[in-house]
């Protein structure tokens, strides 16, 4: 497994995503790391960032964790997107990001 992207929001981040970000600082490979926060324009970053997340799922629809309850897209939980060696791109949520990182080291999801 590739690592390709981490999207979050460093504003209303949730509690593991520092937990995702130190695990993806010690891998060797470049890591295309995008906080919306930081962004220049918010809305852009936004934009860009539901991109790179429809371009992963292709087929399918968009997982509900990266919508409030208002419907708008929210990065707080972080969206980690990877590539397999055949190619094909996984999307994953949350704290299910950090487990993947997790299985893909072999590390414990708690030693982060």
């Amino acid at each position: 497994m590739r690592v390709r992207r981490y999207i979050y929001d460093s504003d209303r981040a949730a509690d593991h995503v520092d937990d995702v970000l130190e695990r993806l600082a010690a891998l060797e490979e470049s890591i295309d790391r995008q906080d919306v926060a930081a962004a220049a324009d918010r809305d852009d970053a936004i934009r860009e960032a539901m991109l790179a997340v429809r371009e992963s799922v292709r087929i399918g629809s968009n997982p509900d964790e990266i919508y409030d309850e208002n419907g708008d897209p929210d990065f707080s939980a972080g969206v980690l997107i990877t590539q397999a060696p055949t190619g094909r791109r996984h999307l994953y949520t949350g704290r299910d990001a950090l487990e993947a990182l997790s299985e893909a080291t072999g590390a414990d999801s708690d030693d982060a």
